[in-house]
Parts: structure tokens; C-alpha cells; sequence
């Protein structure tokens, strides 16, 4: 991708819900008709909720830097990359025209793959590898309107989740396009950071093959002496799992609320497929949450919603589809 891609997105009639199917309908009539301005501009009111000229031009406008409309003389026309989204209805199709012209669509992907959920955090990330924008939050919520169009990430209250395909098109997308490790510090990484960068993925990679070999489909039971049912957690999927929280929740991202006696960053190992439904311990299965966050997920009134989020979470995290998550369920 070149440098000179533009930074700010515009909207599509429709919200988020009807932007496609209006986006869709219209190229297929322009691919029918060609239309002059004064037709299309017509067209627009009678299909959509188009009222003002200026809102018509600055909405095609931008389908047109896109490269999905083309302009002659006084008539629209769709262009090849247009045709093959109207035959197909593959939304890769519009992932790759919106992300070939206008800059900041993969490295908010590549923020939430690393756990950044909220607007704030995304708009930190954004400005941390574009830091020559002011990128107000106006902006970023444009970029995050299209994606969830397109159906790459999900809204769950004030955060952002990738969906299955979002995760499919951010394994697709890795290049040196994306997001810099640096970015998030503004800075430049020194060797001594990266040596203890590289030990700590050494060691968690150890750990990772610890709990795998510890992974279990159902896990054993006993009965203690106050008739309490005691589940035989593996030490080894937990303690891959706490490293790799590195002292902060992966729920809501903030930091655990205290060290323990032993020097540990309190974090609760949550089972996202409960043991007592026949769930699975493993490290696809197992998220460290705060106590806030933990008791949420099983008295809070949300609570199925939230457990379902935190399932995409470790999607993200883990590499690994959401299907195949729940495959065990």
C-alpha cells in the first residue's frame, strides 16, 4: 500500500445495518443504468434516507475514492472491483477497497488482536503509528462503522470484538503494514527491551506446551469433606494462563487490582465453557479475569453476552476460531 492513502472514511446511507444492501443496490443500479448526476442524485432520494445535496456528494464522493464508482463526463459507472462485489457479495472484496485507500483499517484489526477493545484504546493505538494526525474520535468511529458493516468486529457495550471473519481476515492480512510493535509506546525499542522481550516469549511458549500437554476435555471430580464438589484443575494450563495475562485482566484490559503476598498480579482463572457442564481445561478455554470482571461473568445480568465476548477474546488471542471454541459444548 502506498503512502498517500487518505485517513478519514464518510458514511453510507443505511447505519450500520442497511449500508451494504444499500451500497449494493445502488452499484447495481449504476451498473445497469450509468446514470448522470442529476439521476443518480434522484435515484439516491427515492432509495434511501437522503436528503441533502451536500450529504449525496460527500457519500458518493468517498465511494468513488474507494475506487468502487467512476465518473465520465457528466455519468457514473461502476468499476471492475464494484462489478465483483455486486456478482459475488463478498465482503473481502470491500475490506480490500477500503483498506488499499484509506489508512488505519488493518492496524485497528491488528490493536484488537493484541486486546484493545474500547474506543479509547483503539483511538491510542491509531495515534501512537499515526502520529502526524489528530485522528478525533469522530474519525476512528467511522473507521469502526465500516468494519462492523462489513461484519469484521461486533459492538458488545463500549467494546469491539472481532468476529470469526474478522479473525480469518486479520490471519489473511499480516504484512508489514501492520501495526508496530513500538507503536503503542511511541518509541523506538532497545536491544535490552528486546532480549527480555524474546526470553518472555521463550518462557511463555514453554509454559503454552505445558499446558497443552495438561489439556483435558473433561476434567476428573471429587468430593471434599464438606460434600463440596472440587474440580481437578490443571496448575499448568493456569499458570500459562496468568503469564500470558501479564498482570492484566483480558477481560476489560485494566490492570489487576492488587500483587498478592507471592508477588502475583491477582487475576481469577475463568473457565469460559463451565467444568460443571462437562467443559474443557485448556489454554483455548481458560481467561484471567479482575474479580470485577469474573463476577460479572456469573452474577451479572449480562452475563451470557459477556461469556460469549470473552469467548471471541480468546478466539483473538489464541488463534483460534470461535467454532471450534465451542465445538466441545
Amino acid at each position: 500500500m502506498s503512502d498517500d492513502r487518505r485517513m478519514t472514511t464518510d458514511r453510507f446511507f443505511g447505519g450500520v445495518d442497511g449500508r451494504l444492501d444499500n451500497l449494493r443496490t445502488m452499484l447495481e443500479y449504476v451498473g445497469s443504468e450509468t446514470p448522470t448526476e442529476v439521476a443518480l442524485w434522484e435515484w439516491l432520494r427515492a432509495n434511501t434516507a437522503a436528503e441533502s445535496d451536500s450529504t449525496i456528494r460527500t457519500y458518493v464522493g468517498f465511494i468513488r475514492s474507494i475506487g468502487l464508482l467512476e465518473r465520465e463526463d457528466d455519468r457514473y459507472a461502476v468499476t471492475e472491483c464494484a462489478r465483483e462485489y455486486v456478482d459475488t457479495g463478498d465482503r473481502r472484496v470491500l475490506f480490500e477497497a477500503l483498506t488499499d485507500h484509506v489508512k488505519g483499517f488493518e492496524t485497528i484489526l491488528q490493536a484488537l488482536s493484541r486486546g484493545y477493545r474500547s474506543d479509547e484504546e483503539i483511538q491510542a493505538q491509531l495515534r501512537a503509528y499515526y502520529p502526524g494526525y489528530t485522528l478525533p474520535q469522530a474519525v476512528v468511529g467511522r473507521h469502526l462503522e465500516w468494519l462492523e458493516a462489513i461484519g469484521v468486529i461486533e459492538q458488545h457495550g463500549d467494546h469491539y470484538v472481532p468476529t470469526a471473519f474478522g479473525q480469518e481476515i486479520t490471519r489473511e492480512s499480516v504484512s508489514g503494514e501492520w501495526l508496530d510493535e513500538t507503536a503503542s509506546s511511541g518509541g523506538e525499542g532497545t536491544t535490552d527491551g528486546a532480549r527480555e522481550s524474546e526470553k518472555d516469549s521463550e518462557r511463555l511458549s514453554l509454559l503454552r506446551e505445558k499446558a497443552e500437554q495438561d489439556a483435558t476435555s473433561t476434567v476428573s471430580t471429587s468430593v471434599n469433606t464438606r460434600g463440596v464438589t472440587e474440580y481437578d484443575r490443571s496448575d499448568n494450563v493456569r499458570a500459562y494462563v496468568m503469564e500470558r495475562a501479564d498482570g492484566e485482566c483480558e477481560g476489560c484490559g485494566e490492570p489487576a487490582p492488587f500483587v498478592n503476598r507471592d508477588g502475583d498480579a491477582y487475576l481469577h482463572a475463568h473457565h469460559v465453557l463451565e467444568l460443571s457442564a462437562g467443559g474443557p481445561d485448556s489454554p483455548e478455554t481458560v481467561i484471567a479475569l479482575c474479580p470485577n470482571c469474573h463476577y460479572r461473568v456469573h452474577h451479572g445480568q449480562d452475563w451470557d453476552a459477556y461469556n460469549r465476548e470473552l469467548v471471541h477474546t480468546l478466539s483473538a488471542i489464541e488463534d483460534v476460531p470461535v467454532d471450534e471454541i465451542l465445538s466441545v459444548e
